[in-house]
Parts: structure tokens; sequence; C-alpha cells
């Protein structure tokens, strides 16, 4: 599926125009969000680059032109890459409603971040002092789940036309994977704005639209409750542990969620200036700053540790309860390998999500405002209903036939 050649040529020279003059009237903008939201049927990542553009728009209509902002103008290069995306075609793989190829799960701390795939790659990043208390956890969040994908990208293991599902305990990170909504207007004349943070969320979400756009890659999020994420929790928490103590520890402690291959790896040099760049464009904050939890997979039953990391390598200072004995070598058990499609039992949950029937949508012939819609509906309402058209009918043509005889009569 494509963008005719008359609608593109037309659309970019519109875009186009906009950057070279640097104004734009409102209803030459209000032209352009539409033609947008039309792409966005084929290409939903281009709703992470459109809030600028109705910010703009609400404020070119109390002015004869509207002059365009810098960060408008750069996202006007951007929706042109887009145009010219949906211009080449768009493959109906990724058009499709389809299951997932991959599915990753991720989590984050105020202290670090974690995350890993259906395929058992995992890993982990404790954020040093300087980068401390400066994200909302919610954008840690964000950054965690996009971060697990982008490892597979730049490993090559994810292809053109892959469908993705990325699952998280934040709803608000599931939201924004789908649409974001950040005011970043440097002309809002609110005095208690800080731009820093919305600039830094909108970074993100445009840098996961770009990621997608690029690679060919269809996605979907979905939330799922915290207590079945155990195993990112502790690779975002439990700083205290190497990997193969943590690895060893979740196969014991929670196998469920567990592959059968679960392999730590080091976070790219690109991922990690990328953050490192990201974090440092925020100040400190106060509000932000708490004390630092680690789970309690494999601690004593007193609470969890908020120990320092332990200098002391393998050895771990938290040791399991005594009903518990960990091997030395930190095997996982033989038996966890024979277990069905990990795949699908990750996504059960949105596998069950996608099967419900969205009752609130549709008509309720019971004439009941709330409460579930009846599974069905009684044949005394049918027949009333069909009763009552009929009778409407008898009475419409009545009326035709006693016009026509009037009409008859007076001749």
């Amino acid at each position: 599926m494509s963008l005719p050649e008359n609608k593109f040529k037309a659309w970019t020279a519109s875009i186009q125009s906009m950057i070279d003059s640097r104004e734009i009237r409102a209803k030459e903008l209000e032209t352009n969000i539409g033609r947008l939201v039309h792409v966005s049927q084929i290409l939903p990542e281009i709703n992470h680059f459109l809030n600028g553009y109705r910010s703009l728009l609400n404020r070119a209509k109390h002015q004869r032109k509207a002059k365009v902002p810098l960060h408008v103008v750069a996202d006007c290069h951007i929706l042109l890459k887009f145009l010219e995306k949906a211009h080449e075609g768009i493959s109906m793989n990724l058009l499709a409603y389809r299951l997932p190829d991959r599915v990753y799960r991720s989590d984050s701390c105020p202290a670090g971040l974690g995350g890993y795939s259906d395929q058992g790659f995992a890993w982990h990043y404790y954020l040093p002092p300087d980068l401390l208390f400066r994200a909302s956890n919610n954008l840690l969040e964000h950054i965690a789940s996009i971060i697990t994908m982008w490892i597979d990208v730049l490993a090559g293991r994810l292809h053109k036309d892959d469908c993705i599902l990325s699952m998280t305990d934040s709803s608000t990170s599931e939201g924004w994977a789908r649409k974001s909504n950040f005011d970043t207007d440097p002309f809002n004349q609110d005095p208690t704005f800080d731009p820093q943070e919305p600039k830094a969320r909108a970074a993100v979400c445009r840098k996961f639209a770009e990621i997608c756009l690029d690679n060919d890659l269809r996605h979907f999020s979905q939330w799922f409750p915290g207590k079945e994420n155990d195993v990112s929790d502790a690779l975002s928490r439990d700083d205290d542990r190497i990997d193969a103590q943590l690895t060893s520890l979740l196969y014991s402690h929670v196998p469920s969620q567990m592959p059968s291959h679960f392999e730590i790896v080091p976070l790219p040099s690109e991922i990690l200036s990328w953050l490192t760049a990201l974090l440092q464009s925020l100040t400190v904050k106060k509000q932000l700053r708490e004390r630092h939890k680690r789970t309690k997979i494999g601690r004593s039953r007193d609470g969890p540790s908020t120990q320092n990391l332990s200098d002391s390598g393998a050895t771990s200072s938290s040791m399991g309860s005594q009903g518990h004995n960990e091997s030395s070598s930190w095997e996982r058990l033989p038996w966890l390998c024979e277990r069905g499609n990990f795949r699908d039992q990750l996504m059960r949950s949105w596998l069950k999500q996608q099967s419900e029937v969205p009752f609130h949508m549709w008509h309720r012939p019971s004439g009941r405002m709330t409460g579930q819609t009846p599974q069905e509906t009684t044949t005394e309402t049918l027949d009333d209903f069909y009763l009552g058209y009929t009778e409407l009918l008898e009475r419409k043509i009545q009326r035709k036939n006693n016009k026509r005889h009037y009409q008859q009569a007076s001749c």
C-alpha cells in the first residue's frame, strides 16, 4: 500500500514550503495535519511527531501567520521521511494484525533499568551517581522498553517486516509506545512550566518511532501486572549480584518466567551514549530521590536488601533460606529446558485481551445502559421490534392510500 504520486508531491511541497518560509497560516497548517493523520493509518509512528504541529495551530488561529519554531522544523524533516516511506509503499505484513515474532519484557527503578526477550537475551544497566534522580520512573520505564528491542535491532536478531510486542508493567509507558502528546512549546507562558522532562520524553518516543521506521517493524504494546515481571524487576534492581548468580537465582525462584536460554548481554556503546546524553540533558530533582530497594529473590525474609554493592565478586552477602541450597556452579536445572513455546507463554495475557469482545462498543438491544450486554436477546423483544415496525409500515401505507383517494375525488 502506498501514497499516490500526486499526493506525495503536493504534500511534500507544502511541508517543504513551511520549512523554507518559517511561517504558515492556520488553514494551511490544519490541512497538513489532516493529511498526516491520513498517512498515520499506515504509519502509526507518525503520531509521535504531530504535537508540535497542533501546538503551532492553536497559536496560528490568533495570528495572520505564525512563526515556525525550530523544534517544529526538525519535526518537518522527519515527516518528509514518513511521506517518502509511504510513497515507496508499506508491506501488508506491517499493516495486518498478526502474532508477534518477538516478545520483550522490561522494567526500571530509580537506580537502574533492565529487560529481556523471549529468546533469552537480557540486559541491565545501573545508573552511575551523576545520572541518578534526573528522570522520572515513567520515563525510565519507557526507555527500558525501547532499549530491550533496540538491542536486538543492533544485534541483527530483528528483521524487516518483523512484528514485536513490548510488555511493561507501566501503563504510562504502554500508552507512550502508541502515541505521545507532550507540551514542548517554547512559547508556553506558564511560569511553572519546565520543558526539560517533556523534551526528553518526546526525544525517547521519537527515537522509538525512527527505529521502527528505519527497520520496517510492526509494534504492539501491552501492560501486565508487576507481580508477573520478577525477572525484569531483578535485572533493574539487583546491582549487588554478578550475572551468573542472578541467572541461577531467577531459574530457581521464578522458573515460569524464564526461557530455556538466558544470557545477560552488555549494553551496546551506541545505546549507552544515547542514554547518557539524554539523562545529562535533565537536572537532578530532589522529589525523585528515594532509597534504593533490591528484590527479595533469594534473600532472607527480613525484607529487601539495601546494602551496597559487594566487592567479594561471586560471593553474595545475602544467602537464601535454609530450605534452599543453591548449586555452587549456578547451573540451571535440566527440566527447565523441557517446556513449550516460551514466546506464546509470555504473550498469553496479550492474546487474551485480543480475544475479549468489547461489549461497551456495541448497541445494547436489551435497553440496559449499565452492566455487561446479555449474550442473547429474548424472542419477545425481537417480536416487539418486528411488530412495531409492521404497524408503522401499515400506517404509512394507509396515509398514502388516503392521499390517493383524496386526489381522485378532487378530480
